[in-house]
């Protein structure tokens, strides 16, 4: 699943770097390893402070803005992702989405992704002490939107789909997933459209 989700990732166009930011665990050594093998970047840090780990690896990589990819979304679709940096370019923002639903937006859950402004998402731990906010890097943004310039990118009607999830929370979310694979008709390379008319059909 993970090979998915950094395969499908790397077809990104207007991005400087892949990384992989896993933990510092042994348990985590085997998915260090996939980044290696694929050729990504890795990055290794904290295992409860997923906040800290995504800065560091952005310091490390000089950041401007993060693009964060989460790994139980095996369909990410690179264009979405395109867009989505694309359009981030153009907005003073400090977070922008296009990969779940929320505000207006109605797209189905796990084809897109989010994308942070670097010192928006730097500034996290400053502003709000809360220990929840170190492990779910949205929160603070959808929370405080008197603080943070947020907003969705909806240009993809066809998409509309808010019921439909291909993010994978259950084992139940896995096995369906792996039907629309095993169909035959879902690749690397299949774009959003195809995946979510699949869907319907098996």
């Amino acid at each position: 699943m993970l090979e998915w989700v950094i395969r499908r990732s790397m077809r990104t166009v207007g991005i400087a770097q892949v990384v992989l930011a896993t933990s510092t665990l042994q348990q985590d050594d085997p998915i260090s390893s996939l980044g290696v093998q694929l050729g990504t970047a890795v990055f290794r840090g904290s295992h409860d402070n997923v906040l800290e780990r995504v800065v560091l690896a952005a310091r490390q990589h000089r950041a401007t803005a993060v693009v964060r990819v989460c790994a139980d979304n095996p369909f990410v679709d690179p264009e979405l992702i395109t867009e989505l940096v694309d359009s981030f370019k153009d907005r003073d923002l400090d977070y922008m989405f296009n990969h779940r639903p929320g505000l207006g937006l109605e797209i189905a859950d796990g084809f897109g992704a989010e994308i942070f402004r670097f010192i928006a998402l730097q500034s996290v731990s400053d502003r709000f002490l809360e220990p929840r906010y170190r492990e779910h890097l949205t929160s603070p943004f959808w929370e405080h939107q008197e603080v943070f310039k947020i907003e969705a990118l909806d240009i993809h009607p066809e998409l509309r789909a808010p019921e439909v999830r291909f993010d994978i929370d259950a084992p139940e979310d896995l096995a369906f997933l792996e039907r629309l694979v095993k169909a035959g008709m879902i690749t690397f390379d299949t774009p959003a459209a195809r995946i979510l008319e699949t869907s319907r059909r098996v």
